[in-house]
């Protein structure tokens, strides 16, 4: 038991190490991109000497790959809901609680989008390689129950693929953009209050549409 303690704590400093050398990955690469990046730079700002790097991962290439699946990982585990937890809740008020959860994943992690927008401006073998393993199942997987909103009526009826893409700038942007945003009004956009008020914009903005048109004003009266 005694013997088997040091490699558990060992195997806990690995995987700490290991995680803190992805999330620095991902902070640069999407700050700089891939070419603009080095590993020294990387161990730099975890405070590791390099080897230890290419101890963990065999390349840039390796390493960058890992970070991008570590990305994917830990959105899913962000996002995720514990089973049941909102089974007396309306389809409508899911979808909510789902855009919300997914608002505050794009506040925390702006390098998400930012490495999505840098690979795809340049559409390298990478970028294929990460729209085939993560993006497209995503997407595939959405899918059904997006579809299916939009047939009830939760979402405004638009084409589906528009629909996505319109959905995650909106959410995305404001984080990604956040000094320019600072820069003109003065706002950190990830704030916890603005976050939620974005979140807030965000449903009203897509479902404004279900008000009932009976309390709606006649067109044309004064």
């Amino acid at each position: 038991m005694n013997a088997e303690q040091p490699l558990n704590q060992r195997e806990k400093q690995r995987l700490k190490t290991r995680g803190q050398i992805l999330e620095a990955a991902l902070q640069i690469f999407a700050e700089k991109g891939f070419d603009a990046t080095s590993v020294r730079e990387i161990s730099g700002s975890v405070g590791v000497n390099h080897g230890l790097i290419r101890h963990h991962f065999k390349n840039k290439e390796e390493l960058w790959k890992e970070a991008v699946r570590f990305l994917f990982e830990r959105m899913e585990a962000e996002l995720a809901i514990e089973p049941g937890s909102e089974d007396h809740l309306t389809e409508f008020e899911r979808l909510q609680n789902t855009i919300r959860r997914y608002v505050r994943y794009c506040a925390r992690h702006p390098e998400h989008a930012r490495i999505m927008v840098q690979q795809s401006i340049h559409g390298t073998d990478r970028f294929k390689w990460m729209v085939r393993k993560f993006i497209a199942p995503q997407h595939r997987s959405f899918r059904p129950s997006r579809g299916k909103h939009i047939a009830e009526g939760l979402w405004p009826q638009i084409d589906e693929v528009s629909l996505a893409y319109i959905f995650v700038a909106v959410a995305q942007m404001p984080f990604v953009l956040s000094n320019e945003i600072d820069e003109i009004y003065g706002i950190d956009p990830t704030g916890p209050d603005w976050v939620e008020q974005h979140a807030d914009a965000i449903i009203e903005l897509f479902f404004r549409h279900r008000v009932d048109e009976a309390d709606q004003p006649e067109r044309g009266r004064e």
